[in-house]
Order: C-alpha cells, then structure tokens, then sequence
C-alpha cells in the first residue's frame, strides 16, 4: 500500500467527551506499529502522523513513550491473559489443560513478536521507566498477574511442588514461565538456527511432564 501524496488523512474531531476514544486509538495504532515494525519504528510524531492529529493531543493522553508503551503491555498482558484463559477452558482434562495453555503461550509469542518483546523481550525496560519517574510502581507491580494466574489454575490441583511451607504454586508457574519464555524468546531472536522437528512439542513434554507423573490418582489424561 503507497500512503497518498497529500500526507495522512484529515482525521474526524472527536465528538464533546470523545477523548478517551482518541486514546484508545493512540495505542491500538502503537499495538499495529509495533506488530509491523516492532518498538524502534515508534515515535510520537509518526503516531501523530499516521493517526491524522496534532502531537500535542498525543500529549494530552500520553505524556511520554514511556506511558504509551506501558498502555501498550496492558493491552498486550490483558490479550495473552484471555488466550490462556480460553485455552484452559477447552478441556475439562488437567493434565491437557495445562499444555493447551503452555501452547497458547507460545503461540502468542510466535503470532505477536512484537508485542511479546515489548512484554518480556526488553524492548521497553520498566525498570528503567520506574527510575524516571514516568509510570508508577504499583501499575508496573500488576502487570501480567492475570497471566501468572491462567498458569497457576493450570496446574493440576495436588501436582504443585510442596517445601516444608506447603504448596507453592506460584513457584511452579513462574517456573513453568521460565522454561517456556526461554525458548519463545530464543525462536525470536535466534531465527537462523536449525530448530530440529518437533522441537516445540518436546519443549512442552519437558515442561509439563513433572506435573503429570506428580499428579494425584483419579485423573483422567
């Protein structure tokens, strides 16, 4: 598609108390930046452009890239969040319940790459953005709990690795995270290597398997 010679078109002014729709389509039009050109081919002055307004009314949702790319991970957290969420409910059986979500997991990464790497890639560094003061901890501190969550109610009930304080089913689903975005993020950037056949379904034998030979009797697989 060639963009016309008389520049972006004129956008239709919201109607009175139609901002937030604007700053809706600000980050949906960040989400299908980064989707195509990923994080390095965002700037506030080309969403202006491509949106068909002012930088100053990007301003006056966004104060900094800093903010829009943390409405960016939002989004993007909330997306994945519903895609395990979906996943998980197309079984009843636990076992495959908890593949169908590692899949869907990486699934995402490999449709999403962009917006994994804003996510997880470093792309955009919260930490960094906390140093300058331009998001808040607590909005940080909240991201992708409803993603942790999806892979905590994944595990079979009884599977979870038990210390002398009880279950920790956190500590299996940030470890079930570990493996599995370790290998999403090698597919990402590693995309000349010879991945063997199959790769994708061993990773997934790997990371299930303990909670399958830890599950309890009676379940059906």
């Amino acid at each position: 598609m060639t963009s016309s010679p008389t520049g972006p078109a004129r956008r239709v002014r919201n109607p009175r108390g139609g901002g937030a729709a604007l700053g809706q389509q600000i980050v949906a039009t960040c989400l299908d930046v980064i989707d195509h050109t990923g994080v390095q081919g965002l700037t506030l002055r080309g969403l202006a452009r491509t949106i068909g307004v002012s930088a100053p009314a990007i301003y006056a949702h966004f104060a900094d890239i800093d903010a829009i790319l943390l409405a960016v991970a939002e989004r993007a957290f909330a997306d994945l969040a519903d895609q395990l969420s979906a996943a998980s409910r197309a079984t009843t059986s636990p076992p495959v319940r908890l593949r169908a979500v590692c899949q869907a997991y990486l699934d995402y990464a490999e449709h999403r790459p962009g917006r994994y790497q804003v996510m997880f890639g470093g792309q955009w560094d919260a930490t960094s953005a906390l140093g300058r003061g331009t998001v808040e901890r607590q909005v940080v501190d909240d991201l992708g709990r409803d993603v942790l969550a999806a892979f905590v109610d994944a595990i079979p009930a009884g599977a979870h690795t038990t210390t002398e304080h009880g279950p920790t089913p956190t500590l299996d689903a940030v470890t079930t995270w570990v493996f599995l975005h370790g290998y999403a993020h090698q597919r990402l950037v590693s995309r000349a290597f010879p991945w063997p056949p199959g790769m994708t379904e061993h990773v997934l034998d790997i990371v299930t398997c303990p909670f399958a030979e830890r599950r309890p009797t009676g379940f059906a697989v």
